[in-house]
């Protein structure tokens, strides 16, 4: 085992999705402290319960600004920053729950926002904040308007602070289809399932992609000092179809 991440400390926003957890695991067994947040106690202890490592978390509402200055007063100073957010919606234009809507644009966007606003004033110079967006934004979907909207809108504010930040290193991932208990959220077990399995049959690499795919390029971006500014796209090449 590896240990490229010895003292090191990562905040990941969001541990009871997939991707925050297996990201969480991953950092965990290279050596890195984590500090992780949910929405509640006890969501938070129960991930908690099965991480390995050093691990500690907080309770964290991104659509509360005195909750995010309230959780990275307690974390203190640290390294990186990894703002997994896991919420989606589908609906066409002319369908549109606008209500729905704006609550994915607060959480995804405005929160991943407003949670690096706070978090600057405790991180390193030389560490890095990375994001998240979609593969939506580059490859359209009928019904994806409000995740593509602030997938390019977080996107896009990557990019400019990469420049106000700097030296600090701004980068965004962009997850394709991904195998995430979303899917079942938004769909019910057996249509999440076979929605993925049709998935994996058309993608270029034949299969869907998982947490650790993901995690794998957090990792990246993390470790490798000469990567700012980027959009890495993680899709198994969706976009070529």
């Amino acid at each position: 085992m590896t240990m490229e991440f010895a003292g090191q400390r990562v905040v990941i926003t969001g541990i009871t999705g997939g991707i925050g957890r297996a990201t969480a695991e991953r950092l965990l067994n290279a050596g890195a402290e984590v500090i992780v947040s949910a929405r509640t106690q006890e969501k938070l202890d129960a991930a908690l319960a099965e991480l390995p490592g050093n691990a500690s978390g907080y309770v964290l509402d991104v659509l509360d600004m005195d909750s995010i200055a309230a959780f990275f007063e307690k974390v203190g100073k640290f390294d990186h920053l990894v703002t997994p957010a896991a919420t989606s919606m589908f609906a066409p234009i002319a369908e549109m729950d606008f209500d729905a809507a704006r609550a994915l644009v607060e959480s995804k966007q405005w929160g991943q926002m407003a949670t690096v606003h706070h978090a600057i004033k405790q991180m390193s110079s030389t560490g890095s904040i990375t994001l998240f967006s979609g593969t939506v934004t580059q490859k359209p979907l009928p019904g994806a308007t409000v995740f593509a909207a602030a997938g390019a809108a977080t996107e896009a504010s990557a990019r400019v602070w990469g420049l106000e930040l700097a030296p600090l290193r701004v980068n965004t991932i962009v997850p394709g289809i991904i195998e995430t208990p979303i899917w079942s959220g938004l769909m019910g077990e057996e249509a999440g399932a076979e929605a993925l399995n049709g998935f994996a049959s058309v993608l270029p690499v034949g299969r869907v992609g998982t947490s650790d795919d993901v995690a794998k390029a957090v990792a990246f971006l993390i470790d490798n000092t000469f990567v700012d500014g980027i959009s890495l796209v993680i899709d198994g090449g969706h976009r070529l179809i």
